[in-house]
């Protein structure tokens, strides 16, 4: 269902399925994701005027970035195509579909999206998945409508926190070479996933470990509270074969900043690209869960 053909009363009603399968971090980063692209619909004709696009080559970089992130299940609809400026946003932009009925036992798919916001959340009884996941945000900052946001703060922190946290031995085995300039396993590629590289988290300090879970929960934590905890769990329990890697640069204002976490159920990546209706950096961020890709396997 698109929310453009929903009344407001519908309209309220689909977003609270959102806010009850998310925690508060995640419902408000979606409520500020949409804002973005509100802003963006409100603002690009002037930013597609006013001589802010960036060089030719950073125009054409993100805005296929753009088209592959456009919609919830990466095909490549709504509002992507077009050049910079001619490209359709706001939150009438999203979408809402269930696979399966919704039960309290039984297995079913949960999925909203549109442009720089898809989640795909299963449920299966007790057990849940919001893998994959992918949000996105330009700008980084702004406000609009007598409120400031900045959508993915918590992520952007938390990423640059961790790979931060190396020192230059560290940061040296936790480089590696992404030729993609960007998601690897994002929209329309669903793999298969590399082979790890990196350095390994196991054989980092304790301290160090401890930035690497809240570079997890920044993701994880947009999941409801106690699935979440369940995940997190599980994902340290793995740090001795979880790896860390950045490609690129560290530097929150870089374009070419790319930080990975791989470990054999968590995949979290952190992808700064060049703006395609501002002059400044914007974000692409992907989740997914090996083992829980789109749900389980029977």
């Amino acid at each position: 269902m698109s929310l453009a053909d929903l009344d407001e009363e519908q309209k309220e009603a689909a977003l609270a399925i959102m806010e009850a399968a998310l925690s508060e971090q995640g419902y408000d980063e979606l409520l500020a994701i949409q804002a973005a692209d509100d802003y963006l619909d409100e603002n690009q004709d002037q930013s597609d005027t006013d001589g802010s696009q960036g060089q030719d080559g950073q125009e054409q970089r993100g805005e296929e970035g753009e088209d592959a992130a456009s919609s919830p299940n990466g095909e490549g609809g709504g509002p992507g195509g077009g050049a910079p400026g001619e490209l359709s946003f706001g939150e009438d932009q999203y979408y809402l579909s269930f696979f399966g009925e919704p039960s309290e036992t039984g297995s079913f798919m949960v999925q909203y999206g549109g442009h720089h916001l898809a989640y795909n959340i299963t449920y299966s009884g007790d057990d849940v998945t919001l893998s994959p996941s992918l949000t996105g945000t330009e700008p980084l900052e702004f406000d609009y409508r007598g409120e400031s946001y900045e959508p993915l703060a918590d992520k952007r922190e938390a990423a640059l926190g961790a790979v931060g946290s190396l020192d230059q031995e560290q940061l040296a085995e936790a480089e590696i070479d992404n030729s993609s300039n960007d998601l690897v396993l994002g929209p329309g590629e669903d793999g298969p996933f590399p082979e790890e590289e990196g350095v390994l988290v196991s054989d980092l300090s304790q301290e160090q470990q401890d930035q690497v879970t809240a570079m997890l929960r920044a993701w994880v934590g947009d999941l409801d509270e106690e699935a979440a905890e369940a995940l997190v769990e599980q994902y340290v329990s793995e740090y001795d074969r979880t790896y860390l890697s950045w490609s690129g640069s560290t530097d929150a204002d870089d374009v070419e900043t790319y930080i990975r976490l791989d470990g054999p159920s968590a995949w979290i990546e952190f992808s700064n690209q060049p703006g395609v209706e501002t002059s400044e950096v914007h974000e692409h961020t992907m989740f997914r869960d090996q083992s829980a890709d789109y749900g389980w396997e029977d």
